[in-house]
């Protein structure tokens, strides 16, 4: 007969590799190239954020888009699971495919994690989020209510890509088609960046300003009333790029401040403002960058 020792000691170490392996199965959703959705910053409170963020993005979402409904797969898969009660094997692939229905339609919007602090990215299957962006930041400035109180900035991202020069420029190539050949307009490039000292500002802004006057010779650098802004973010390894209009107009995405356009600043306002005065002090000294370059180039 075994000791009670020992036996405790088995059962123990039996219990433990079962623990293990149920902590194995947990994975999070992380940043990968070719991905869209929406950078949000927020005022230390991100799971708060994150919550506000699902409901905010689906109520404009259900307003510009409807209401999610079920899908034509969907209701395929339930008419087969009413007509297949006697074939089990059928039932089956029917609640398989509900569950997969289900599942998609859960990631609509998505948290992602980024690895930086008071910095999320809200991840969409939408196939244009600067459309849902601009219906946002307009509803709010009409209505003069912001729908949010830990949600900061919230600004549409159209490209999600590994942070060396190669990768953006080839991702900012094809981005660029879409908003600089055509007809010529004012631009600025908006640079940000978190954890990452390996992409130099004067360097990205001088490679990503040449792009933009080789897709179209007449597209014209304006720092304060530009046209189009090119938003550069750069957190940890991965870049985020996007192209959207009339970004210094509507407050650079702010919600907070979107809603009190006519100066009546709220105590969540003032929150606000004290947690984003090292972003904007970050952006101002990129816009004189910016702006230096861009006379050093043109001479």
């Amino acid at each position: 007969m075994e000791p009670a020792i020992k036996k405790s000691k088995m059962v123990n170490n039996k219990f433990k590799h079962g623990k293990k392996k149920y902590f194995q199965q947990s994975k999070k959703q992380v940043l990968q190239p070719g991905q869209r959705g929406f950078l949000v910053t927020c005022n230390m409170n991100e799971k708060a954020c994150v919550r506000e963020c699902y409901n905010l993005l689906n109520h404009y979402a259900d307003e510009l888009y409807g209401p999610e409904g079920e899908s034509d797969e969907s209701k395929q898969a339930a008419n087969t699971e009413a007509g297949g009660e006697s074939d089990s094997d059928d039932l089956d692939a029917a609640v398989a495919k509900c569950r997969e229905v289900i599942a998609q339609r859960k990631q609509r919007f998505q948290n992602v994690d980024t690895g930086t602090t008071n910095c999320l990215f809200i991840r969409t299957q939408l196939d244009d989020p600067v459309a849902l962006g601009k219906h946002i930041v307009n509803d709010i400035k009409d209505t003069g209510k912001a729908m949010s109180r830990f949600v900061l900035r919230l600004v549409p991202i159209e490209s999600v890509c590994r942070a060396n020069m190669p990768d953006i420029i080839n991702a900012a190539g094809a981005l660029f088609d879409k908003h600089f050949i055509k007809e010529a307009t004012t631009y600025g490039i908006i640079f940000n960046h978190r954890y990452n000292q390996q992409i130099k500002r004067d360097t990205i802004i001088k490679e990503l300003a040449d792009l933009v006057n080789s897709k179209n010779v007449a597209n014209k650098v304006d720092l304060h009333n530009a046209k189009k802004s090119i938003i550069v973010e750069v957190l940890r390894g991965w870049c985020l790029l996007s192209v959207v209009d009339n970004y210094l107009e509507f407050k650079k995405y702010n919600l907070a401040e979107l809603a009190n356009v006519n100066g009546q600043i709220t105590n969540d306002v003032d929150d606000s403002k004290a947690t984003e005065t090292a972003e904007q002090e970050t952006e101002s000294t990129a816009a004189k960058s910016i702006e230096n370059t861009v006379a050093a180039f043109e001479n």
